[in-house]
């Protein structure tokens, strides 16, 4: 009998071990939530200066893929060497271009919870070792020259498009639609 309560017991104790914060779980929330939001605009502040000036210099939209696709990843691999070791961040959307930031299961369930709710405010989702901040992007309207209505899109745009990405998903928004996300993984 003292044996069988001995287990249950050990079992609690354990449970109640394996979760440390310093201070309340609020408060280091907040601040956790507040580092992955300023990584993650450190990350749009990277790449969005590259897309729009090649928006400014061709509106249709072609040459802004060919930055998007030779400069994007190379700019999101930089911004993450300068970050912290505890740090990582990338970008992900449901309807997806490069299939490298093709979203895992957490994400599209985080994604889903966001369009849902129609709040774009950031999202903290624990993990085993590490929190997700996840920063929604609202569609903009310079977005809709390479993600807006494919039947409207410019010929040489949508032709950029199916020879980076042959299997595109990323076309048919419209402005201040919920786009995707920014994720900043940060270790615990």
């Amino acid at each position: 009998m003292k044996k069988m309560m001995i287990l249950p017991i050990a079992l609690m104790l354990g449970a109640c071990t394996q979760t440390t914060t310093i201070g309340t779980p609020d408060k280091n929330l907040k601040a956790v939530e507040a580092k992955g939001v300023s990584q993650a605009d450190g990350l749009i502040s990277a790449i969005k200066p590259v897309l729009m000036q090649s928006l400014k210099a061709d509106p249709t939209g072609a040459s802004g893929m060919t930055a998007c696709a030779n400069a994007a990843m190379p700019l999101t691999d930089e911004y993450n060497k300068q970050l912290p070791s505890d740090s990582k961040v990338r970008r992900t959307a449901l309807k997806y271009r490069n299939p490298a930031n093709k979203p895992d299961d957490k994400d599209i369930e985080v994604m889903n919870k966001i369009i849902a709710s129609k709040n774009f405010a950031p999202m903290v989702v624990e993990m085993n070792d590490s929190y997700r901040v996840y920063k929604p992007l609202p569609m903009a309207q310079p977005c809709m020259a390479c993600h807006g209505d494919i039947k409207t899109m410019n010929k040489h745009t949508r032709e950029k498009i199916k020879e980076y990405y042959p299997k595109d998903l990323a076309t048919g928004f419209k402005p201040g639609e919920f786009r995707g996300v920014v994720v900043s993984e940060i270790k615990k």
